[in-house]
């Protein structure tokens, strides 16, 4: 069994890359806005917006995962989201099925940017 403390460092500094993926996607918006009220513009702000919904989970887990220090925390942790939510408490998750929901997260966050500056590249060329 790997370390948790270790394992959990690893992840929160993987999941504090939101704040490059975030101004790594300011530049397109620059576009998007130079291009404004054509089918590339539309298409560049709809996946600037869905690169920061990514950003904005990877912050979150960012800052859930440090609430995590054992598995004696995930049942009290469920209580918590589960309240907030409005939702009904369900069966407690393990420590390892959270790092792959982060580890997607993380994911389609990546493929969310790279999509992001492939259609902006796109752009600038058609436009040429």
């Amino acid at each position: 069994m790997p370390d948790i403390r270790m394992t959990q460092r690893v992840i929160h500094i993987h999941l504090a890359s939101w704040r490059f993926f975030s101004a790594l996607a300011l530049p397109p918006l620059l576009l998007a806005l130079l291009l404004f009220g054509s089918y590339q513009s539309a298409f560049l702000l709809l996946l600037f917006l869905l690169t920061q919904y990514y950003c904005w989970r990877l912050w979150l887990d960012e800052r859930l995962f440090q609430l995590l220090n054992s598995e004696d925390d995930l049942a009290a942790f469920d209580a918590g989201m589960a309240h907030l939510w409005a939702v009904k408490p369900g069966a407690t998750r393990s420590l390892e099925d959270r790092w792959l929901g982060a580890r997607r997260i993380l994911h389609r966050a990546i493929c969310a940017l790279i999509c992001l500056w492939l259609v902006a590249i796109l752009s600038t060329l058609w436009m040429i």
